[in-house]
């Protein structure tokens, strides 16, 4: 167990070191390192708090979810030790998730963490089911709005980046399409994908065939019974959809703070988050840890329009160091007193 540990600890240092070492390639490839530390020394602070204000109130918003969640799937009564589970299932998930392709460790964890509070596997599981649900539909129809409303500036790009904003939306619509199948029709959805298991075990693709199905079909049957969950509670649903746009919309202004942070102007609030949106929906469906390398060029392609040359690795420092690196940062220490103070709880029992 102490040999995993150290092993996943080094393999957590190499991956923080590695997308250091990334943004300070693209930044040197991009600016000039003096420039961007004249700009950095003229940078207004509070612009800055602001934007950590933003990061803050997006996992404040994340538990208070998570939270309602909680009361809605298990007996845990209402209170300040709930919302404790709630806020640090949040702020574990948010550090595995940073560190893990697609965002993929951060569940298991925060399935975990739950377990560890005496929340059933099968409850916690419609709890994390039901939030990645309402955040995955919430982003897409959020993303997919700005697009409809700002077409005409994404066909503008000349710099490939409307495409990977356009296969971004499509990816996610797909997978909302998929939800809505599901809800409606969950055993064609299961027969489609049995059909392609097959045909992956037949070209093998896949070697364990019965176990891959069984993983498949829980998982099928866990997304049907959220689905079913968040149709029985409408008001509750619909409250949380409002919710999930707040804090995509805290989480998207982060970068107009940044903007306002080096002095700039001629751009509303409105018009950066709508970029920002775009952003994300471009690079969220790529299998990297944290999306190092694509966020940032990601960032030059699409914000470049608002940053200009001299001033973009400024900006795009400032913003990864808020939107990731804070938080990774922040939530790796709020992992390790966790763990310690369970480690020492254990110690004293």
């Amino acid at each position: 167990m102490a040999k995993n540990d150290s092993k996943k600890k080094i393999i957590n240092f190499c991956f923080i070191a590695f997308s250091s070492i990334m943004l300070i390639y693209i930044l040197i490839s991009n600016n000039d390192i003096v420039s961007i530390y004249e700009a950095l020394r003229q940078i207004k602070i509070e612009y800055i708090l602001v934007a950590v204000a933003c990061l803050l109130l997006f996992w404040i918003l994340e538990a208070y979810m998570i939270y309602k969640l909680i009361l809605k799937f298990t007996d845990k009564k209402r209170g300040i030790l709930t919302f404790w589970l709630s806020l640090k299932t949040t702020l574990v998930g948010q550090y595995y998730s940073n560190i893990t392709p697609g965002a993929t460790g951060g569940q298991p964890v925060q399935l975990y963490i739950m377990k560890d509070d005496d929340v059933p596997l099968s409850e916690g599981t419609a709890v994390l089911v039901e939030k990645f649900l309402l955040f995955q539909i919430g982003v897409t129809i959020y993303s997919l709005i700005l697009a409809v409303y700002k077409i005409k500036s994404l066909l503008e790009y000349t710099n490939g980046a409307s495409l990977f904003i356009a296969l971004g939306l499509i990816v996610n619509i797909v997978m909302v399409l998929s939800i809505w199948l599901l809800s409606i029709k969950p055993k064609a959805v299961g027969y489609v994908v049995g059909f392609i298991l097959d045909f992956l075990h037949n070209h093998k693709i896949i070697k364990n065939l019965d176990k891959t199905r069984n993983s498949i079909d829980k998982f099928i049957n866990d997304y049907e019974i959220s689905i079913k969950k968040m149709k029985s509670n409408k008001i509750l649903t619909l409250k949380l959809f409002v919710l999930t746009f707040v804090q995509l919309t805290m989480f998207f202004s982060i970068t107009f703070f940044i903007y306002k942070s080096l002095g700039l102007n001629g751009n509303s609030i409105f018009e950066i988050i709508c970029l920002q949106a775009f952003l994300y929906m471009s690079v969220c469906f790529i299998p990297i840890p944290g999306t190092i390398g694509v966020s940032e060029m990601g960032f030059i392609m699409i914000l470049g329009s608002v940053f200009s040359k001299n001033i973009i690795g400024t900006a795009l420092l400032l913003w990864r160091g808020v939107s990731y690196y804070f938080s990774l940062i922040f939530s790796g220490i709020f992992v390790i007193l966790v763990s310690t103070f369970k480690k020492n709880k254990i110690i004293l029992e």
